[in-house]
């Protein structure tokens, strides 16, 4: 018999390259469903773990930005499926000293991001970037955000 405690949503990892596994799969789980339950997004959600090439052509076919970027989310609005979330594996590894992070560090916080975007937030304009890296600082208890602005 099912928990009724435990969430009756999936965060499922996937990983571009078919020999790669997700890394931290139960550790990001635990945090993701977390996350989605005090947000009150109780919906499944995709996370594929892909090159930088990838996501620059999903940035670009996307969000006609032609650049790599660490993550990507979309949504999807179905009953079923909040979104999936694309993380670029070696620009998340490029810029992990950048905020003194290790790579697990940088794809926790990475990944959170993508989940606080599911979730209807975002960074466009200045007041709602406030409140989302507010928000993210808040749930990682870390000021990541301290030393960059972005």
């Amino acid at each position: 018999m099912p928990d009724p405690l435990e969430p009756s949503f999936e965060i499922t990892f996937l990983t571009e390259n078919p020999k790669e596994t997700f890394p931290w799969q139960k550790r990001l789980e635990a945090l993701g469903k977390r996350l989605l339950q005090e947000e009150n997004c109780l919906s499944n959600v995709n996370v594929v773990l892909c090159s930088d090439k990838t996501v620059r052509e999903l940035n670009r076919d996307y969000r006609h930005l032609d650049k790599v970027t660490d993550v990507l989310s979309f949504e999807w609005h179905e009953p079923y499926l909040l979104g999936e979330i694309y993380i670029a594996k070696e620009q998340v590894k490029r810029q992990a000293p950048q905020y003194g992070n290790t790579f697990y560090d940088e794809l926790k916080r990475v990944f959170v991001h993508g989940l606080f975007h599911l979730c209807g937030y975002d960074h466009i304009k200045p007041k709602d970037r406030v409140k989302m890296r507010r928000r993210e600082c808040e749930f990682l208890k870390i000021n990541y955000y301290r030393e960059n602005n972005g």
